[in-house]
């Protein structure tokens, strides 16, 4: 299959082969990077199609019907015709992902869904794709963080310690050799997982009705989830540094001066009753800063402890199974209530990976 064909499914089977067939003596390696680059430009090609359906969909949506102008041209007319065409494929489409979803797919569902779009059509992965762009989006800290898609566990290394460099004078001794300790951070993918049941009305919805319900109650829970997991290792990693402060206006200042100079864009990380403790004292009692979150930009999780000070950018999530939400639909375990259980889960690991990129700050 071209690249130009393959659609994420098919990207993420060739790169599982490249990384086996790269462990080769004889392996081309030149030739493998630079079909991996081809690779990852089709990925980016695929998802910045989904962003472009998403804002045709709602161009569409706000459409207003108009007269018939019999000026227009034959190129015009095919060209609005094409248009209608795309908008009937979607709903044939979003239909027959919804009944493939519940497991009642006809086959001439299922062998729409696994139809190449060719010409500029709607493809299933763009409308999948463009729910969950959707869900990290509105995540102010998945959003933020890197993701990749590494097969398996892997090993990140980072510079524990070592001796910064020092001048040397042209015909002077040798300076001592760098001592340089590294260390690691194992990335072991869990799965994040919920489920409901959800009654034969709920699975009586068809198409885009079905498709908005389920990716709405299941994207948000999950990415919550996720968020919660990443401020649980920003917490308890090794790599965050920890500040005892009191929870005032000198908070945030006093975890950015133990940021690593890696930390580029820090934000604040804090519930929402803290900023109402630290904004009331800075009212009450007259703070020494004006501003008391230095004019970084507040994101707000209620899991944290104190505050957070930092660089998002410094963690990593890893989905070895891609970033999308996965969905098992069991219509026999409640049958007898009428019922059917949906299963939502997503496969991944996130760590922080920068020493210093994170400060807890917290009273004691």
């Amino acid at each position: 299959m071209n690249i130009e064909e393959m659609k994420h499914d098919d990207i993420q089977v060739r790169l599982r082969e490249i990384e086996t067939e790269m462990t080769a003596d004889d392996a081309d390696l030149e030739k493998l990077s630079a079909e991996v680059d081809a690779l990852q430009q089709r990925e980016a090609s695929l998802k910045a199609r989904a962003e472009s359906l998403k804002e045709l969909r709602t161009r569409v949506a706000g459409a207003k019907i108009t007269p018939i102008d019999s000026t227009k041209s034959a190129e015009e007319e095919r060209k609005e015709g094409n248009n209608m065409e795309d908008i009937e494929l979607r709903k044939r489409l979003e239909e027959a992902l919804a009944e493939s979803i519940k497991g009642r797919a006809t086959e001439e569902q299922r062998a729409l869904l696994t139809t190449n779009a060719t010409g500029g059509k709607v493809a299933v992965d763009t409308i999948i794709d463009e729910f969950v762009w959707t869900d990290w989006q509105k995540s102010p800290l998945l959003s933020r963080i890197r993701k990749v898609n590494i097969k398996g566990n892997y090993r990140v290394g980072y510079e524990a310690s070592a001796t910064g460099a020092v001048k040397h004078t042209e015909g002077a001794a040798a300076p001592a050799e760098e001592t340089l300790v590294l260390a690691y951070i194992d990335f072991v993918s869990e799965y994040t997982k919920k489920w409901i049941k959800v009654s034969d009305t709920v699975m009586a919805l068809k198409g885009r009705a079905f498709l908005d319900y389920l990716f709405d109650e299941f994207g948000h829970q999950l990415a919550l989830a996720l968020e919660n997991q990443i401020v649980a290792e920003l917490q308890t990693s090794t790599l965050t540094a920890t500040v005892t402060n009191p929870m005032n206006s000198t908070a945030t200042m006093a975890g950015f001066a133990a940021l690593s100079d890696e930390a580029l864009n820090p934000v604040v990380i804090c519930s929402k009753s803290t900023y109402a403790t630290i904004m009331n004292e800075r009212t009450t009692a007259g703070a020494k800063i004006e501003e008391p979150f230095m004019g970084f930009e507040v994101l707000f999780n209620s899991t944290v402890t104190g505050l957070l000070v930092g660089d998002l950018d410094g963690v990593v999530g890893n989905f070895p199974e891609g970033d999308e939400f996965k969905y098992i639909v069991d219509e026999t375990t409640f049958a007898e209530q009428d019922l059917v259980k949906i299963v939502g889960k997503i496969l991944c690991s996130i760590h922080l990976v920068r020493p210093n990129g994170f400060a807890h700050v917290t009273v004691s």
